[in-house]
């Protein structure tokens, strides 16, 4: 990592952090597990396309849940058992207000699962953006609010919001995550935090990177550039 990048939260700027949702906030991929209880085992080979690059997210979204069969109520029902949070979330967020840092959430996943999660966990106040999910006669439709046309990969143009954010101000952005939709957003980041296949991806491709395994791992590092005065 560049000595500009270490130093950045010195500086004095309020720093912006956007946020994956699924498998970073979240231990468990809500969508893993949707299709895993809902889908056919075929959503798999899918997602192994995706990972090669061969398809986009917004692609195989569609194709994996069209063996989806399962009413709302059942899968609100599997979330609530089966989902829960990082335990160092909620001290984390108690960190970012008091320190006056701006935290957002950007998901590859549904507003309906993050409402879900959110307010079973006791989160609040927290903003996200994301792709929709609705259900009827246990089937699934689709929607991509912030789908990026020229690009066309992801559902949810990620990128899009970090770009927004940076254009014509100074202060630095930060960026957690562990995936595939991660991987375009942490180009434009001034700092990123990443762990699984994020991390993997950064390393290969010379993006640097802080490893991470809890929010108390980035607690601990803000901590130390950052405090509120």
């Amino acid at each position: 990592m560049s000595q500009e990048k270490q130093n950045f939260l010195s500086s004095g700027s309020k720093p912006i952090i956007y946020c994956d949702f699924d498998g970073t906030i979240t231990l468990k991929d809500t969508l893993v597990h949707i299709l895993d209880t809902f889908a056919s085992p075929h959503w798999h080979d899918i997602e192994l396309r995706v990972k090669s690059g061969e398809i986009g997210c917004a692609t195989s979204l569609v194709e994996e849940f069209a063996t989806f069969h399962g009413s709302w109520e059942e899968v609100r029902r599997s979330l609530l058992n089966h989902i829960d949070i990082d335990p160092e979330f909620l001290p984390f967020m108690s960190f970012c207000r008091d320190n006056d840092i701006e935290f957002i959430v950007l998901s590859g996943g549904f507003s309906c699962f993050i409402d879900l999660i959110f307010t079973k966990e006791g989160v609040d106040g927290v903003r996200y953006f994301s792709n929709e999910i609705f259900f009827k006669d246990n089937k699934a439709e689709l929607n991509y609010p912030y789908f990026n046309h020229e690009c066309g990969s992801c559902g949810h143009c990620k990128t899009s919001h970090v770009k927004l954010s940076k254009k014509g101000k100074s202060f630095p952005v930060i960026y957690i995550g562990d995936g595939t939709t991660d991987r375009c957003p942490v180009k434009q980041a001034d700092l990123v935090f990443a762990k699984d296949s994020l991390a993997r991806y950064c390393s290969a491709n010379g993006i640097p990177f802080i490893p991470w395994e809890n929010f108390a791992d980035i607690k601990r590092y803000l901590a130390r550039h950052f405090a509120a005065s």
